[in-house]
């Protein structure tokens, strides 16, 4: 049985954003019609960096689906652009714009097998969140066991301006037991959909917009 957990600092922005609008009131001598909220998105595609390109195709189809489940704009990007070097190139940029693209949600493996540690990711984030991060996987780990099995790099850019923007970077890692590989990668995903959702609202709020609708 391979051994993940499942840990995640809440640091990376939503995929997409909305804003809600009341509905024009009825018409005199007419029934009043419940008011629907409209909602308005920025489209966001899902990058997971990695040469493998069977794994990446599954890997952003299988996340998209689960971010449209939370109400997410969210698009696959291998096959918009079947092979990224770089998230930040101006060629990505505009082949993902050309299709309406705000945000891009960047998952790349940093450090993959048994003793597999933060310090993968300490050029990507700030030194305080590196320490915040580290602290919390040794106080949720079970005595003697805080090494790590994998370590994934997040992160969050805007792109509607033609360049890309960092919003917010962040890490995902894993040290919980899981049956199978597939397991390990669904409950990864599922992770990574939590720590958008989390970032949701300080990302709406960056960009001026009023909290998501109820459901």
């Amino acid at each position: 049985m391979m051994r993940f957990r499942l840990r995640f600092v809440a640091a990376c922005a939503a995929l997409s954003v909305a804003s809600a609008a009341s509905s024009q009131p009825p018409q005199p001598q007419q029934p009043q019609q419940p008011q629907q909220p409209r909602v308005f998105t920025f489209k966001a595609a899902v990058v997971a960096l990695t040469d493998d390109a069977m794994l990446r195709a599954d890997f952003e189809r299988e996340l998209v689906a689960k971010a449209r489940d939370h109400r997410y704009d969210a698009v696959t990007s291998y096959d918009l652009v079947p092979k990224v070097a770089d998230v930040r190139s101006k060629s990505f940029i505009k082949t993902l714009t050309a299709k309406g693209v705000k945000v891009v949600l960047m998952v790349r493996p940093a450090a993959i097998g048994p003793g597999s540690s933060l310090d993968a990711v300490r050029d990507e984030v700030s030194p305080a969140m590196l320490q915040d991060m580290k602290s919390f996987a040794k106080a949720v780990s079970p005595p003697g066991g805080h090494d790590l099995i994998a370590v994934v790099h997040l992160a969050i850019y805007a792109i509607d301006t033609g360049k890309a923007e960092l919003l917010s970077p962040g890490a995902v890692w894993l040290d919980e037991p899981v049956k199978d590989r597939a397991e390990g990668i669904a409950r990864l995903q599922d992770l990574i959909v939590a720590n958008v959702d989390a970032a949701r609202p300080a990302i709406r709020k960056y960009f001026g917009m009023p909290p998501l609708p109820p459901q």
